[in-house]
C-alpha cells in the first residue's frame, strides 16, 4: 500500500503540473515509465462480460458517449454528435459550434426526454432530440474545464475539473447550486482533481455520484450537496483503484450498479452502488492495450482513456479512442441465453419448412448458390 501511495502521489503531481496547459492531452509530453506488467493479466474467472457488437463511429477524434431513450447511442467529437441505433445504424449527425468535451442525453424521466446537452469550451450547447439548437448556457466561473454532464428529472449537473466543482442547473439553464465549492477563497476544496478526468452520474436512487479521482473513490451526494455515501480504495488489486486519479469515467447500470473505467492501467469493472466489487467487464488485454503501453505518460493518455455508458439492457458501452469505435459488452449469462434462444428457435421450425430431402449442390438452380 505504501508503494502504491507513493506512485499515486508522483503521478498526480506530474499530471497536475501539465493539465492546465494541456487538459485533454493533445500534446505529447511523456513523464516517466513505470513497470506495471504485474497488473496486466486479470483472472478470467472475474471477467463476466464479452464483446458482442462494435460500431465504427466515423470520427478521428472521439470525446464522449451517452445513451438516450430507446437506447440510442450518442458519440461526440470533432464539432459534431453522431447518433446510432442500438444495433449500430447511423441515425443522425448534429453539428456543434464548439468542440465537445462531454455529453449527456435526457432519459425518459427527464422533463424533455431526448434533449442533448454538450459541453463545449466555456458553455453548454443544448439541442432538441432531432438536433435543433434550443439554447446555449454560460458557465459563470473562470477557466472551466467541462468534463461531464448528468441529467436528472428537472436538473442538469455539470462537472468542472478546472474549478473542481459540480454545477447544478435547472431545466431553463439557470445556475441554482454547486457541489464541492470552496468554503472561502479556494480553501476547503471537497474534490481532488489532479487531471482533466472528473466524472458524474445520476444514481438509481436519484442522487449524484461524483468521482473524487485524486483520492481514488466515488462519492454520492444529494442534489443540495450533502454527502450520503463514499467508497473506493487505492491499491493494486483488482477490486481497488490504481494510479494517479481514478476512476477516470463511470456509468450506472439499470440495476444501480456502477461501471468504472480506469486510466493508466485500463480496466472496466462493476461495483454495487455501495462499492462492493462484482466483476470485470474488460481489462487491458480485452481493450487491446499492450503491456508496454500501461502507465500515464501524456503521449498516450488521451488515446487510452475509455469513456463508458450503459443502456437499458444492461450492456456496457465502451468508447474506444484508439479504434474510433463503440465496443458493446454483454454479460456472459445473457449471451448464453440469447444463443440458446436462437438455437431453440431453429430447432422448433415446422417440419414442412425443411426440404424433403437434401439435394446435391450441383442440382440446385444457379441463383440459389449465389
Amino acid at each position: 500500500m505504501l508503494v502504491t501511495a507513493i506512485i499515486a502521489v508522483a503521478v498526480g503531481v506530474a499530471s497536475y503540473a501539465v493539465v492546465r496547459s494541456d487538459p485533454f492531452a493533445e500534446r505529447s509530453s511523456a513523464l516517466f515509465t513505470l513497470d506495471l506488467s504485474s497488473l496486466y493479466e486479470i483472472d478470467p474467472n472475474l471477467i463476466e462480460f464479452e464483446q458482442t457488437v462494435e460500431i465504427m463511429v466515423g470520427l478521428d477524434e472521439v470525446r464522449a458517449i451517452s445513451v438516450g431513450p430507446e437506447d440510442k447511442i450518442y458519440v461526440a467529437g470533432e464539432r459534431m454528435i453522431r447518433v446510432f441505433s442500438p444495433e449500430g445504424r447511423e441515425l443522425a449527425v448534429i453539428q456543434t459550434e464548439g468542440n465537445p468535451t462531454c455529453l449527456a442525453v435526457g432519459s425518459v424521466e427527464h422533463t424533455s426526454p431526448g434533449r442533448i446537452y454538450v459541453g463545449t469550451g466555456k458553455r453548454i450547447e443544448v439541442f432538441a432530440p432531432h438536433g435543433e439548437s434550443v439554447g446555449v448556457w454560460d458557465v459563470p466561473v473562470s477557466n472551466p474545464i467541462l468534463t461531464s454532464i448528468a441529467v436528472a428529472g428537472t436538473d442538469v449537473f455539470v462537472a468542472d475539473a478546472g474549478n473542481r466543482v459540480v454545477l447544478r442547473y435547472d431545466e431553463s439553464g439557470e445556475l441554482v447550486g454547486k457541489i464541492g465549492a470552496p468554503v472561502v477563497d479556494g480553501e476547503g476544496r471537497v474534490f481532488s482533481v489532479p487531471s482533466s478526468y472528473f466524472d458524474i452520474a445520476i444514481s438509481s436512487a436519484g442522487l449524484v455520484h461524483v468521482a473524487n479521482p485524486g483520492v481514488l473513490r466515488i462519492e454520492t451526494y444529494t442534489f443540495d450537496g450533502e454527502m450520503e455515501v463514499r467508497w473506493g480504495e487505492a491499491g493494486s488489486t483488482i477490486d481497488d483503484f490504481f494510479g494517479c486519479c481514478n476512476p477516470s469515467q463511470f456509468a450506472v447500470l439499470p440495476s444501480g450498479s456502477v461501471v468504472t473505467s480506469e486510466k493508466g492501467v485500463p480496466r472496466v469493472k462493476v461495483y454495487s452502488e455501495f462499492g462492493e466489487f462484482e466483476c470485470v467487464v474488460a481489462g487491458p488485454q480485452q481493450l487491446d492495450v499492450a503491456k508496454a503501453e500501461l502507465g500515464d505518460p501524456r503521449s498516450v493518455q488521451a488515446k487510452a482513456v475509455f469513456d463508458v455508458a450503459a443502456d437499458s439492457q444492461g450492456r456496457v458501452l465502451v468508447l474506444d479512442p484508439r479504434r474510433k469505435s463503440v465496443r458493446i459488452f454483454t454479460r456472459n449469462s445473457e449471451v448464453k441465453v440469447d444463443s440458446e434462444a436462437k438455437a431453440d428457435s431453429t430447432e422448433s421450425q415446422p417440419a414442412e419448412s425443411q426440404p424433403a430431402e437434401s439435394q446435391p449442390a450441383e442440382s440446385q438452380p444457379a441463383e440459389s448458390t449465389k
